[in-house]
């Protein structure tokens, strides 16, 4: 007999079955039991929650001669030819590989036909979003208007591919992550069914990595069957993932944060003595990192992070010890080096020597007080100068002699202003990194924008949308108007903006100027049409 895989082998028979997803099981519930079954859902989620287990046990439901609360009996004609897969009313298609407007067609001539011996002709679609467009206007025309008879249902993992007429006829559900806690439940019956032991900390540790999806959790297990008859052990499980064991990991940044060079090295000789590729390490710190600011910088952090919420805790926890400008220095550093890494001849040197100049070097906190010391010391206001004499000593299309000096902003009228910004924004930025480096790397993708009666304007591309969360923090954005306000010797208010990258008429006059050069460069008159 050829092996069957756990996670079909365990696969739910009802709904009280069914992991994590009690929002959605007890409403399609009590839908059956009412009679008030739609004819369309949207089964959305990431792979592994229970989306196709669901629709199955739906499919049966719905059909079943002596439902038993909602559920099916799993003893019927239909449930037991539904469970076989030789009830031709319920029909299983892989939008991946049936998506063309031919399939769908197809589709729609056999749905005419009443159901042969069940209720409803169900079809259970998945991948749905795989649907070609025309595919998908094929199958709205029967969405539109569905025969009593037919039932969809649609499973996803990409809701934002399927158009909006699709998805507005639709009962949406969305399936949630798994909790380590349910997976780790799920794994030890599991094991205790097919009679293995398994050590609590090596199932947390297929949870964890698993991501909040029950069946890779049990591909995991299954692999671990496969090389461990009598006992599934942390160590083996830690084999066969060929990862970084993440309490290591966590070890290793807790040798940054307190600046412990010994340890560090101690660690990582140990760490790189196992085999592990320092490519893939960098790279796991580095996404390490990225959770620990992430976590850090928003209330609902857990949602934009891969590890279980038991790692989430610890890495929540470490970023307590540290601030939000270092973890971002932290990052670019890291980054830098993978990228080093990756050509270099000796790579172990060169991460060795990275890290340990990485975490002697001063925090971006220190720079920036000991410049708000200095200015505490000396506050010298800059000479004022005409636009005239300025456009003199300055003229955009110069080349300074000297690249390294930094040119002083000086105050002049409005325009004079922004020409100084714009000119001088290299310069700007350079001197704003060794202040504040992670504002650097926030600031550098915004560009001068425009300055309008007092307010002095900058914008950030649609695709910068965390740079730009982050300059209209209060205390970024307070950094930066009094750096800007400082160097123009002014008391401008500073402003962040998206902008689609045409700057737009502000008023009649530039109107008219524009059109005026329109009819000149045409030789016609060129006629002004209002909005």
């Amino acid at each position: 007999m050829s092996h069957q895989a756990i996670y079909r082998k365990f696969r739910p028979m009802d709904f009280e079955s069914v992991l994590g997803q009690k929002h959605i099981t007890e409403t399609i519930k009590r839908q059956i039991m009412k009679d008030s079954v739609a004819h369309a859902y949207l089964f959305n989620g990431i792979r592994g929650t229970g989306k196709t287990s669901t629709a199955k046990i739906f499919s049966r439901a719905v059909n079943c001669l002596d439902p038993q609360d909602g559920n099916p009996c799993n003893k019927c004609e239909i449930c037991v030819s539904t469970l076989k897969e030789t009830n031709m009313d319920v029909v299983e298609m892989d939008a991946a590989s049936n998506n063309s407007v031919e399939d769908i067609r197809d589709l729609r001539e056999k749905v005419k036909f009443l159901p042969s011996k069940s209720k409803y002709k169900v079809y259970i679609i998945d991948e749905v979003h795989m649907l070609s467009k025309g595919a998908f206007n094929a199958l709205l025309k029967t969405l539109e208007e569905p025969p009593e008879h037919l039932l969809f249902i649609l499973a996803t993992t990409e809701p934002e591919k399927i158009p909006a007429t699709i998805l507005s006829r639709c009962q949406r559900f969305d399936f949630k992550r798994l909790s380590v806690n349910n997976m780790i439940k799920n794994m030890e019956y599991i094991c205790s069914e097919i009679g293995v032991e398994a050590e609590e900390k090596a199932l947390r540790l297929i949870a964890n990595s698993a991501e909040g999806a029950m069946r890779d959790a049990l591909s995991i297990l299954d692999r671990c069957l496969n090389l461990e008859d009598e006992k599934i052990t942390y160590e083996s499980v830690l084999d066969l993932l060929g990862t970084v064991n993440y309490s290591v990991i966590i070890d290793f940044t807790e040798n940054i944060i307190s600046k412990d060079i010994s340890n560090m090295m101690f660690h990582l000789d140990d760490i790189l003595g196992e085999g592990k590729e320092i490519t893939q390490f960098l790279d796991d710190l580095i996404k390490h990192f990225r959770n620990m600011l992430i976590l850090k910088t928003s209330s609902e952090g857990y949602k934009y992070i891969s590890v279980g919420e038991d790692i989430s805790e610890d890495i929540k926890n470490q970023g307590l010890k540290i601030d939000e400008d270092t973890i971002i220095k932290y990052i670019e550093e890291l980054s830098e080096t993978l990228a080093l890494c990756k050509k270099a001849l000796n790579e172990r040197v060169l991460l060795e020597t990275r890290l340990i100049k990485m975490i002697r070097e001063k925090p971006a906190q220190v720079y920036q007080q000991q410049d708000q010391q200095q200015e505490t010391q000396t506050v010298v206001k800059p000479e004022k100068k005409t636009s005239e004499k300025v456009n003199e000593e300055k003229k955009p299309s110069e080349k300074s002699e000297t690249p390294d000096k930094k040119p002083e902003m000086k105050t002049t009228n409005s325009s004079g202003d922004f020409q100084l910004v714009v000119e001088s924004w290299d310069a700007i930025l350079n001197e704003i990194k060794k202040l504040r480096v992670s504002f650097h790397a926030v600031i550098k993708e915004a560009e001068p924008y425009e300055l309008k009666g007092d307010t002095l304007k900058f914008v950030f591309q649609p695709n910068y949308k965390f740079h730009y969360d982050q300059a209209t923090k209060k205390e970024n954005l307070d950094f930066f108007t009094a750096f800007v306000n400082k160097k123009l010797n002014t008391d401008y208010n500073v402003e962040f903006s998206f902008n689609d990258g045409k700057k737009k008429v502000e008023n009649e006059e530039d109107s008219i100027d524009i059109i005026k050069e329109a009819e000149e460069f045409f030789g016609q008159k060129v006629e002004k049409i209002n909005d």
